[in-house]
């Protein structure tokens, strides 16, 4: 059984900070909210991933789209394991330069932006099996059931220096949901304009059979009460 903390977030400094990776809106958006596994990992397991590919799988509504970024080691590895595994993909060098060191050796490269169109809730199993270590590195990682996504070369200040860095832009059309990963991996923020999300009852609706509710925003929920 999952045990559920949701939280109905504010757009503010305060959230923008807490959502990381300086992701921007192009367009209003009408609800946003925080949901979190709160039970402990046993065996090894990632709850939160679990609960996530559970949720997503209660939708029941393909294509996903999941995006994410990683460096040019990395990206081989995962072509790998993608054509091994019979995952559709496509990836774009984004304009941003990073850096890595070999053997003392300075090596620049370009992150990938991998986006893998998800069809099934096979392969959306197998996606967030293997990829979502990252979102746990607190790498960039979406989801969204639209292509309305892109990264904007932009110079942000980080730590007193300035930087280049590939800043995600989601456009929120009408009928829009997507989802980006809270810091750690623990937890997930879902964007939406749709009015099955358009409240924390009708989200907390979609949630997987055998979910419990144990929080709502700053109020803990007895067991005995319903939501």
């Amino acid at each position: 059984m999952s045990e559920i903390w949701i939280q109905q977030e504010q757009l503010n400094a305060e959230f923008d900070e807490m959502v990381g990776h300086y992701v921007q809106l192009e367009g209003p958006i009408d609800s946003v909210y925080f949901i979190s596994e709160t039970m402990e990992s046993v065996d090894d397991r990632d709850e939160q991933r679990d609960f996530l590919c559970d949720f997503l799988i209660k939708q029941d509504r393909y294509p996903l789209y999941l995006t994410f970024l990683c460096d040019d080691m990395m990206a081989e590895e995962f072509e790998e394991e993608f054509n091994q595994l019979g995952i559709e993909y496509r990836y774009e060098l984004l304009e941003e330069k990073q850096a890595y060191y070999i053997f003392f050796k300075r090596v620049t490269y370009h992150p990938r932006c991998f986006t893998l169109p998800i069809k099934d809730a096979r392969t959306l199993s197998l996606a967030l099996e293997h990829t979502f270590y990252l979102a746990n590195m607190n790498e960039f990682y979406s989801i969204s059931y639209s292509e309305n996504l892109s990264f904007e070369l932009k110079r942000v200040k980080e730590w007193g220096r300035w930087r280049n860095l590939s800043i995600p832009i989601f456009k929120t059309k009408e009928d829009t949901t997507f989802i980006t990963i809270f810091h750690d991996g623990a937890g997930f923020f879902l964007f939406s304009n749709e009015n099955k999300y358009s409240s924390i009852q009708k989200v907390c609706s979609t949630f997987p059979e055998g979910s419990r509710v144990v929080q709502i925003n700053d109020q803990l929920i007895n067991q005995d009460e319903e939501v």
